[in-house]
């Protein structure tokens, strides 16, 4: 196999056409430099709706009252279902119904308390800093601000339900009111709620260990199923449901963005593929009759198809260069210039040197496979029709 001159061959002939040449090198850097940043966007999105909803959220796993609407001796339960393995934190919450007003204004919404002290909250902050025990603050969300027309320092009114069991509240006292102060302003899901220390809540429900749920936070999402199983297994009187059951909306939101992940590296792949497999098969029947010279001075069908897979070799690494220097260029832009932020919701690309060495490796092998037909269709040509000018 005399590799050196079919090496030479193929850069020549490449260089003949050098139209045909840069639109093979352009397919492949398009490959690269859109799929490389769509899929890190994809990704960053699925990476950001997770936590916000689950770290900064409602947990991986929540564990409720299986009758009633507040879990008793919350703290214990707490400290035992810590003990599960593959468990990160226990975070009880206790909730109330409530309205807040401000500035002539009402709206009603849901007053919850959680530990100031957790490393996980049912909440992201935008702006202002987390309570503390004994403050006398409220986070509210961001809506909720938007609404009533105040931001942190001001002074709201709460009304909130302090009732732990159903019943019928007339005018005994199962309600109070409080003047608190906006010490901080939280987002995306939690933008239409309000957060107290659930030492505040509780001790005005006037049950310290009640909870309105626990909250699990796993080491791993994908582990929230066998967390919640081995929950109901051990614990009587309390029901635990995963994220993925407990959120439809959630599942299918992070499935979506899986599929559109998928479609897009298929695509990215076709964009490559097809305008490779087309250039490259004109090349060779432009060729033709250099090709049955080569035959007539010996040249074997491996050799023939060797030269010609070589030139889509050189085109795939040309283009995978040129294409993974625009990826990278994009990647640097879209973290420093989200394409979406809202109310602490901000979509980053999140990009792996192992992601971007495996989509550059697919999409060059794309191309070379690419370059097989026309290769193939090269060696299988009749040199002695050509050579008489029959084809």
């Amino acid at each position: 196999m005399r590799l050196s001159v079919a090496m030479f061959l193929a850069r020549k002939g490449l260089r003949e056409s050098l139209l045909s040449t840069g639109l093979m090198v352009v397919a492949v850097a398009v490959g690269v430099g859109f799929e490389v940043p769509s899929t890190a966007n994809i990704e960053g999105y699925r990476a950001e709706l997770l936590s916000q909803s689950l770290d900064a959220g409602f947990g991986d796993v929540r564990v409720r009252a299986e009758r009633g609407v507040v879990v008793r001796e919350a703290d214990a339960l707490a400290t035992r279902l810590s003990r599960i393995a593959g468990v990160k934190e226990v975070d009880p919450v206790i909730a109330v119904p409530g309205t807040v007003r401000a500035r002539g204004r009402a709206m009603s919404l849901y007053v919850a308390g959680d530990e100031p002290r957790a490393s996980f909250h049912p909440y992201r902050l935008t702006a202002g800093g987390l309570l503390t025990d004994g403050d006398g603050g409220v986070l509210l969300g961001v809506s909720v601000a938007n609404r009533l027309g105040v931001s942190i320092g001001d002074e709201v009114e709460i009304t909130m339900l302090l009732s732990a069991y159903p019943r019928l509240i007339l005018d005994d006292g199962g309600y109070e009111t409080y003047k608190l102060i906006v010490r901080g302003l939280v987002g995306f899901a939690a933008s239409d709620s309000a957060y107290v220390t659930r030492s505040f809540l509780a001790g005005e429900l006037g049950d310290d260990t009640a909870a309105s749920v626990l909250i699990i936070h796993a080491v791993d999402h994908e582990r929230a199923p066998s967390i919640a199983a081995a929950v109901n297994g051990a614990e009587r009187g309390v029901r635990a449901r995963a994220w993925m059951d407990d959120s439809p909306y959630l599942r299918s939101s992070v499935k979506a963005a899986e599929t559109l992940a998928g479609a897009s590296w298929f695509m990215g792949l076709l964009a490559v593929g097809i305008p490779v497999l087309a250039l490259l098969y004109i090349s060779t029947l432009h060729r033709r009759r250099q090709i049955g010279l080569l035959t007539a001075m010996g040249w074997s069908r491996a050799d023939l198809f060797v030269t010609f897979l070589l030139q889509a070799l050189i085109l795939g690494a040309a283009g995978v260069v040129v294409g993974g220097l625009i990826a990278v260029s994009l990647v640097r832009y879209l973290v420093a210039y989200p394409i979406f932020n809202w109310q602490g919701f901000v979509v980053r690309p999140v990009l792996a040197a192992t992601d971007l060495a495996w989509t550059a490796g697919a999409i060059l092998a794309t191309a070379i496979v690419a370059g097989t037909y026309p290769a193939w269709r090269a060696a299988r040509l009749d040199p002695s029709r050509i050579l008489r000018g029959i084809e």
